[in-house]
Formats: C-alpha cells, sequence, structure tokens
C-alpha cells in the first residue's frame, strides 16, 4: 500500500468555528502503533453542540490544542504498522476504539483505564487537564484521510460489516459496557431510559443476549417502543414517558420491588428505581 506524505483533515481552528479542510503530514506511528487509512467516521448527536458551545457543555473536560482534528469512532483499513506490531497485515479491515490511556498507572493495570487521570478519547475530548499528554501522542482524530492509533486500541471487523457500520460500535460497545459493570444478568429486571434510542437499542439488544430477565424501556415515540418490544414480547416491556410516572411503570412490573439497576439519573424522583446497581450513559 502506497502512504502519501501529506493528507487531507478537516481541521478546527476555534470553538464554534468551521471545520476546514487542510493538508496535513501523513502521521507516522510509533513502535505500538498502527496507521489507518479511513474509510468511515462516527458523528456521535451532540458533536455539533459540544464543539459550537464547548465551555458551556463541558466546562472540566478539555479539548485537544486547538487546531484540531475531531472524529470519534473510525473504521479503516491498515496502512502500516509500527516495527513491535503483530498479528495485523496492511489491508486488514478494522474498527478504532476512540479510548487512550496511559497504560501503566493503577487503575490502568487493574484493567480500569477510564479512570485514568490521562484518559481521553481520540478526535474528541479529555477527561482531565491531565489528557493533553494523551492528546500529544495522539492528535489526529477519524476526519482525517489516516490516523494513527495504538495497536491495543484496534479491533478487526468480520468481511461481511461495512465500515459505516463498523463507525456505530462505539455506540454499542457503550451501551455493552453499562451493563458489565452492573453485572447484569440472569435473574435481573433492568430499566432503560431512552430505550428507542440508538444506546437503548444497544442496551436492549445486548440485554437480552446476556440473560436479562425483564426489560423496561421508557421513551416517547411509542411506535418507536413497540418495535422494540417486538424483539422480545415476552421480556420486553415499554412506556411512554407522555403516559404517566415512569416510577409507577416500574413498580407496577417488579411487584413494587423496583429494577435491579437502570442506565442513568435524571432526577430525584428516579432515584427510588434504584436497586442495587446503577450505570450511567
Amino acid at each position: 500500500m502506497t502512504i502519501p506524505q501529506t493528507m487531507t483533515a478537516a481541521r478546527m481552528h476555534t470553538v464554534g468555528g468551521e471545520l476546514r479542510l487542510e493538508t496535513l503530514e501523513t502521521p507516522k506511528p510509533g513502535d505500538m502503533d498502527v496507521l489507518v487509512r479511513v474509510k468511515a467516521c462516527g458523528i456521535v448527536p451532540n458533536l455539533g453542540n459540544i464543539l459550537a458551545n464547548w465551555t458551556t457543555w463541558f466546562p472540566h473536560m478539555p479539548l485537544p490544542p486547538l487546531p484540531a482534528v475531531f472524529g470519534l469512532d473510525p473504521a479503516g483499513e491498515v496502512a502500516a504498522l509500527g516495527r513491535q506490531v503483530h498479528g495485523l497485515k496492511p489491508g486488514d479491515r478494522v474498527y478504532v476504539n476512540p479510548g487512550r490511556s496511559c497504560g501503566s498507572c493503577r487503575h490502568c493495570r487493574r484493567g480500569d483505564p477510564i479512570s485514568c487521570k490521562h484518559y481521553a478519547f481520540q478526535g474528541y475530548f479529555g477527561f482531565s487537564e491531565h489528557a493533553m499528554q494523551t492528546f500529544a501522542d495522539y492528535p489526529i482524530g477519524g476526519l482525517s484521510e489516516y490516523m494513527v492509533a495504538p495497536v491495543s486500541a484496534i479491533v478487526k471487523i468480520p468481511d461481511h460489516m461495512d465500515y459505516g457500520q463498523a463507525a456505530r460500535l462505539g455506540y454499542l460497545g457503550t451501551a455493552y459496557s453499562a451493563l458489565k459493570k452492573v453485572n447484569a444478568g440472569p435473574g435481573d429486571t433492568i430499566l432503560v431510559n431512552g430505550i428507542s434510542g440508538t444506546l437503548g437499542i444497544g442496551a436492549a439488544i445486548f440485554g437480552l443476549a446476556m440473560g436479562v430477565n425483564k426489560i423496561l424501556g421508557t421513551g416517547r415515540d411509542k411506535a418507536l417502543l413497540e418495535e422494540i418490544k417486538a424483539l422480545a414480547p415476552n421480556r420486553v416491556e415499554v412506556f411512554s414517558i407522555a403516559d404517566g410516572s415512569v416510577t409507577d411503570f416500574a413498580m407496577k412490573h417488579t411487584d413494587g420491588e423496583g429494577v435491579d439497576a437502570f442506565h442513568r439519573e435524571k432526577s430525584p424522583s428516579e432515584r427510588q428505581l434504584r436497586g442495587l446497581r446503577f450505570s450511567g450513559s
């Protein structure tokens, strides 16, 4: 595969400014890195709002230094490998997990990289001021022709999955991570707020696959809610928030005991729904 010396990328120079197509030097992979030729990149729904008004949305979470190339959940093909990378080859079809951590702190060593003070989403934002070092190591997101990522972030995808589908794996991974966090499984009843949305559908699908006994889902659109219920009519119950109290709905379907886990807290009245476990989305 011929790798050009330069590439085109969409870069933002100021918060709220336009993304400009610019010519940049093609990045080079380090010893444990992979250069990926990007074929598709996810666009999360709130990206426009965040980039247009970052200081209002998440003032405590830093952006990468501007000008910056954003782009979350890219997918593409391996273009080049660092000299210590094995098990991959140029042309392999891959998804790039955007989560970055230092890899050596106590949190990373015990398998909890999100608690690392250097944690950041490549091509998006950091979790604290310490993430600036992470952005220095991996500054280019998926809105570019090429990007570099650590080999630990590379996931091979099957031939029957196209790149556009792979660029949505981050959403599914978020739902799966939430269910793992609360140890959801057989015998449990969980509540998924916004079950007809992208994250909610993922939570419903994975909940069923993980053996969750009953999935209670809320949303606004009754037609969409019925489509979710049709996935497993005997295990999924849905409720439109326009029809009354979510608490009453949950209590009705749990013999007044409440659910075992739900995916986020929105108000004090919802907190009484929580049983033993909680996962934020």
